[in-house]
């Protein structure tokens, strides 16, 4: 059965209620505010992204709460941001620009390293650096809604994401991705639930067919496969081991034979559970051509 739910609690998700004095009913915000726990295990990788506008930028000292607490994210913790196309990072160092080697090229589909280490702010430096040795300070790394990115924690961190979802109540917004390439994302308005549902957490609605979607698993898991109305033997699971992925491999040109519409490879061996996602969950999706992923916050 497919189905979809909606992980923020009703609380969360209620707009602010403003009561005129001569007003005989209440008038509602269409601005939805709301708040999410994640966990992510210390001494490992867990993909993560941002579900909801906070302060200012969703700079990172924003979204972990860092001025108020600065070991609210773990020092020694390190942030990984997947680039899609090539770019230079200003590096800096105490109240001086760096020379020739002040920035920190990036090649495209690499990494951004950003390495947390406050210590020295009280000196005159930053608290995130380009590696662990801190050499030289990066800019505040900014985790934009929607974007997907890599935490190590220095220690197992729990994060409450609290802010205001990005779009309105009855908005629309679209993530545009390029074809051929990966791209890191996670759902802009956060739901949860399997992502073919039609609705507002929907990823394939247009999703091109041929496209691939990447879940990172912390943990090791075991996928069921299936295929045409039975259940597979021994075979009948994909062993995923912790620290890698899950493939699903989108085809829906089967659908009206019984098959599903995500697959374990390109071959169409077996079918495979469509992609599930938690609020605060970062994916890869590697597109067959360029899309939008078009998603709607629909009235409660």
């Amino acid at each position: 059965m497919r189905t979809k739910k909606l992980l923020l609690t009703a609380a969360a998700l209620l707009a602010v209620g403003i009561v005129s004095s001569q007003a005989q009913s209440p008038v509602y915000s269409q601005n939805v505010v709301g708040y999410a726990s994640v966990v992510a295990p210390g001494s490992q990788y867990t993909m993560m992204t941002v579900p909801f506008v906070i302060g200012v930028s969703n700079g990172a000292d924003e979204v972990f709460g860092l001025a108020a607490n600065p070991s609210a994210l773990p020092p020694g913790s390190t942030i990984l941001i997947y680039s899609t196309a090539a770019t230079n990072i200003p590096m800096s160092n105490v109240g001086q620009t760096l020379g020739v080697n002040g920035t920190l090229p990036v090649p495209a589909g690499s990494y951004i390293t950003y390495y947390y280490d406050p210590e020295y702010v009280g000196l005159g430096y930053g608290a995130w650096w380009s590696d662990v040795s801190d050499d030289n300070n990066l800019p505040t790394p900014c985790l934009p809604v929607g974007e997907g990115f890599f935490v190590f924690p220095n220690g197992t961190l729990t994060t409450t994401f609290a802010g205001t979802v990005a779009v309105n109540t009855g908005g629309s917004i679209s993530t545009t991705m390029p074809g051929s390439q990966y791209s890191m994302v996670g759902s802009v308005i956060p739901y949860a639930g399997n992502i073919t549902v039609p609705g507002a957490g929907a990823l394939t609605n247009n999703l091109p067919p041929g496209s691939t979607v990447l879940v990172y698993s912390t943990g090791a898991t075991n996928i069921p496969l299936t295929n045409v109305g039975q259940t597979l033997g021994v075979n009948g699971t994909l062993p995923v081991p912790a620290g890698s992925y899950v493939t699903y491999y989108y085809d829906p040109e089967y659908l009206s034979l019984g098959y599903g519409d995500w697959w374990s490879d390109v071959s169409d061996d077996n079918n495979m559970p469509e992609p599930s996602l938690s609020v605060g969950q970062g994916i890869f999706i590697f597109p067959n051509s360029s899309f939008n992923w078009h998603q709607t916050l629909q009235n409660q």
